[in-house]
């Protein structure tokens, strides 16, 4: 009989750090902190042929497209804007991946939406707050969030998709609204 061992999680701790990993019909994005804040956790992409598009909480324009489906384009469906407690006292989102054949970057996002609305100088390092992938396939990626420069945007990590396979990157940009609207495909979905 052979030995049966798990797959290791694998840490992204520095900017610019990937991990490949794999999966069928399951990805699952969660992020996880532990304050009181509301932290929102989005996730935009770019198709193959260049179009841009995101699911996030249907709270922003009042949409429940917004949150996405797995039965239909984009194949991403968001739990919606309801912290979900955990033990330890921390709360989660969570983003279910079906497919992501069509698409060539996914951008995992976190907004702190109650600063970037008040204008208040925040810092993501507050929160305990982590992104976690977790595929049908036995694979977990961590990515922390907890950079110190100020900011209302934080882009956590990029997969990217490509014919040599999957891969999520550290990003750890901290960004401003107007940065993220620039710099972010489909961020400008949820401006104004």
């Amino acid at each position: 009989m052979s030995e049966i061992t798990l797959k290791p999680k694998v840490t992204l701790k520095r900017k610019g750090e990937a991990a490949p990993f794999t999966f069928n019909e399951r990805l699952q994005i969660e992020m996880v902190w532990s304050s009181d804040t509301d932290l929102d956790l989005c996730l935009f992409w770019k198709t193959k042929d260049g179009k841009e598009g995101g699911v996030f909480s249907n709270e922003y324009n009042q949409n429940m497209d917004d949150l996405g489906a797995l039965d239909k384009f984009p194949f991403i469906k968001h739990s919606g804007d309801e912290k979900t407690p955990r033990p330890g006292g921390e709360s989660n989102e969570q983003i279910k991946v079906k497919n992501i054949d069509a698409l060539s970057e996914l951008y995992v996002v976190v907004l702190n939406y109650d600063a970037a609305i008040d204008n208040q100088n925040v810092t993501f390092n507050e929160h305990s707050g982590r992104v976690e992938i977790t595929t049908d396939t036995g694979e977990n990626v961590v990515v922390p969030v907890d950079d110190s420069k100020a900011g209302h945007v934080y882009v956590v990590c990029k997969i990217e998709n490509t014919d040599a396979g999957k891969k999520a990157i550290n990003k750890g940009d901290v960004l401003s609204l107007g940065q993220a609207f620039s710099q972010v495909p489909g961020f400008k979905l949820i401006c104004n």
